[in-house]
Order: structure tokens, then C-alpha cells, then sequence
């Protein structure tokens, strides 16, 4: 580790999966990849490991540490790739039913808006339907921004919940943090998750299928 970040190099990782412990501090929302043991120009990485050997995330955010545990881990680039653009983590549960304390914890520590009156997940949602995609908009109650996307099957009966550690310049501005915390949604990430052209997105409103 260095500087509250765990190093993302080959004996980094092997540490990681070893001690099932990671660190990273987003405190300053600008996160070189450097800083997370990556050399230049390097592309995005994904660390998985056994759903039996999960690993602890400590994320240090402006506000205090926020502690996830996930089995996969995804850092990506931005624009320039010196930056870390956003960091996802996966939460997996067979029964959706299990990621209502999940779901409250976005609402509540986390400041996710479109959640404030979502009602619990029962038995109701493996009804046989398929699958679904959900975005339920953003939360920056840390001082960091995170977004969710929430995959499920309606089928099995399971329901992927990724969070993404949001690190842009454009989701700290002023305007946009304003409008965040007010309403989970700003008009920049409704470039690439438009209600109109995204029908499942009206669960954030009508929350119709739960």
C-alpha cells in the first residue's frame, strides 16, 4: 500500500487477494493512476476473486471511510489516462432479497435521492419476467459521487448491485453537486442514461416492477 492506496501491479493484487483487504483514498476526488501502482498508459483492470473469499474495501472519501465488500473490482481510465476516471464494485446476491440493507445503506450513507421512498424487494420479484436493468441515479452524501447500476433477473431471482466510485471533474462542480445531492441526477450523466431512450429507467419514478 501507498499513501491509503493499495497498488493495483501484480504483487499488489496477489496482496489484495491474499489479505482480502484493499484501501484507496478518493478524498480529493483526483486520483492519479499512478497512484494506484499503475505505469502510463495503462488500460483498465479488472480483479476478481472467489464469491467464498471476498474482499474489503476501505474507501477514504472527503467525509469519512465508506467500507464496501465485493468479489470484483474494476479500475478504468479517463481522458487523459493519467486520471482514474471511476473505480466499480460489484455486490452479487443470488436473492435480491438480501440487497435491501444494501440498497438502505445507498440511501442513507451514501445520499442515493432516487431511493428515498424505494419499498423493500420480496419474494414478488422473482415473477419469471427476465431481465432488467436499473440506474438509480447518484449520491455524493461523502463528498465523492457514486452511481449504481443494478442488474437484475427477474428469472433467478438474483440481482448484481455496481457501485461506481464517479472521479470526472464534471460531477464536482458547483452546479453539479448541487443538483446531486437535491435530486440524485444532473444533466451530465443524462448524456449516457436517458430516460427517453432507456425505458427501465422509469423504475427510478414509478419503481413499477418491484
Amino acid at each position: 500500500m501507498v499513501n491509503g492506496n493499495s497498488q493495483f501491479t501484480p504483487a499488489g493484487i496477489k496482496d489484495m487477494k491474499t489479505s482480502r483487504q484493499a484501501s484507496m483514498d478518493v478524498s480529493e476526488h483526483k486520483l492519479a493512476m499512478s497512484a494506484l501502482g499503475f505505469t502510463e498508459g495503462s488500460d483498465e483492470i479488472l480483479i476478481a476473486t472467489d464469491s467464498m473469499k471476498l474482499i474489503n474495501v476501505s474507501i477514504t472519501t472527503p467525509n469519512g471511510v465508506v467500507t464496501m465488500t465485493t468479489d470484483t473490482i474494476r479500475v478504468r481510465p479517463g481522458v487523459p489516462t493519467e486520471y482514474v476516471d471511476h473505480i466499480d464494485i460489484f455486490h452479487n446476491f443470488p436473492d435480491a432479497q438480501d440487497a435491501n440493507a444494501e440498497i438502505e445503506r445507498a440511501r442513507d450513507e451514501l445520499g442515493f435521492r432516487a431511493l428515498d421512498d424505494f419499498p423493500p424487494i420480496g419474494p414478488e420479484f422473482k415473477d419469471g419476467s427476465g431481465k432488467e436493468t436499473w440506474v438509480p441515479g447518484l449520491g455524493n452524501k461523502t463528498g465523492t459521487v457514486f452511481s449504481v447500476e443494478a442488474m437484475a433477473n427477474h428469472t433467478t431471482g438474483s440481482l448484481t448491485w455496481i457501485y461506481s466510485i464517479q472521479l470526472g471533474d464534471k460531477y464536482y462542480t458547483p452546479e453539479a453537486a448541487a443538483s446531486i445531492a437535491e435530486t440524485g441526477d444532473f444533466d451530465y450523466f443524462q448524456i449516457y442514461f436517458d430516460r427517453t431512450a432507456s425505458p427501465v429507467l422509469g423504475w427510478i419514478y414509478s419503481q413499477s416492477r418491484l
